[in-house]
C-alpha cells in the first residue's frame, strides 16, 4: 500500500516518531489484528536488537516523501 496523497500524513509521522519503535504505526495503517500482528512482531523484535532503529528512521523518511509502505519488503520489490 503506497500512500500517494497530496499531503503528508502527520498523524502517521508522529505515531511512527514516538511509537514506531514498538511497531504500533502498523496498527494505524491497517487496524486489522489478523493482518498486522506479524509485521508488528518482526519490527518489535528488530528493535530489541537495535536493527529496527534504522527501519524506523527509514519509515520516517518514506512518510515525509509520501512513499510509506505497510510491508517493508515492497520497498525493494
Amino acid at each position: 500500500m503506497v500512500k500517494t496523497s497530496e499531503k503528508i500524513d502527520w498523524a502517521l509521522f508522529f505515531l511512527t516518531l514516538f511509537f514506531g519503535w514498538f511497531g504500533l504505526e502498523k496498527f494505524y495503517v491497517k487496524p486489522s489484528w489478523k493482518e498486522t500482528w506479524k509485521f508488528w512482531l518482526v519490527k518489535f523484535g528488530y528493535n530489541l536488537i537495535f536493527v529496527g532503529i534504522i527501519w524506523n528512521i527509514w519509515d520516517l523518511v518514506m512518510i515525509l516523501l509520501k512513499r510509506y509502505q505497510y510491508d517493508a519488503r515492497e520497498y525493494f520489490a
